[in-house]
């Protein structure tokens, strides 16, 4: 008896194939560009009846962008993914790759623990692009290692890069919207190049 697909059953195991393909990155990094530029948009404007109508619905417009991210990044995958790779294994990481992501961790706690004691001294705003770098950074090691992804981890660094150099610029709140921008760039470029990789490795089967 051939094997039957469950489409429930597969749909519940999202993690072992929803990160093959770059989609999510793509999606993502465009998503963050999307929200720091309307934010450094917002602020150019002057205080009036449009800077009032724009602050009044685009906090909302921002969030529906990113329930749209997910619905588009679902079809694009029905469209683009499914047909040529169906369901992927899930390659588990290595000893190197655990020890590299524990380090790394241990890394950004440790610098987010300074972050807290630096901000003593500080004024919020000074230490704001620093906090949102190590922030981000170790979300992205922690998606590392929950979903098996280690190409994440470049772009924690990247995170923690743009944090540290932000920081040292002294641009205050306006930074973190241009870190947003960055690390979407970051973020969508890694993921084109691993879309461009996943269609050259799975092209579609012509059907005769």
């Amino acid at each position: 008896m051939g094997e039957s697909f469950n489409l429930s059953e597969i749909e519940r195991r999202p993690a072992k194939y929803w990160n093959v393909d770059g989609l999510p990155e793509l999606m993502m990094g465009l998503l963050w560009i999307v929200w720091g530029g309307s934010w450094l948009f917002g602020q150019s404007l002057q205080r009036g009846t449009l800077w009032n109508v724009y602050w009044m619905f685009t906090p909302a417009l921002l969030a529906l962008t990113g329930v749209a991210s997910v619905w588009a990044t679902k079809k694009l995958k029905a469209r683009i993914t499914f047909p040529r790779a169906g369901y992927v294994e899930w390659k588990e990481p290595t000893r190197g790759q655990r020890l590299a992501t524990a380090a790394v961790a241990m890394i950004v706690a440790s610098l987010l623990a300074a972050l807290i004691i630096k901000a003593r001294v500080h004024s919020v705003e000074q230490v704001a692009p620093l906090a949102f770098g190590v922030l981000l950074s170790l979300a992205l090691v922690v998606a590392s290692l929950t979903q098996r992804t280690p190409h994440m981890l470049a772009l924690a660094g990247v995170a923690l890069a743009l944090g540290l150099a932000f920081a040292a610029l002294n641009l205050g709140w306006e930074s973190i919207n241009w870190m947003l921008i960055g690390l979407g760039i970051a973020t969508a470029l890694s993921g084109s190049i691993r879309l461009g990789i996943f269609l050259k490795r799975h092209p579609l089967e012509k059907h005769a």
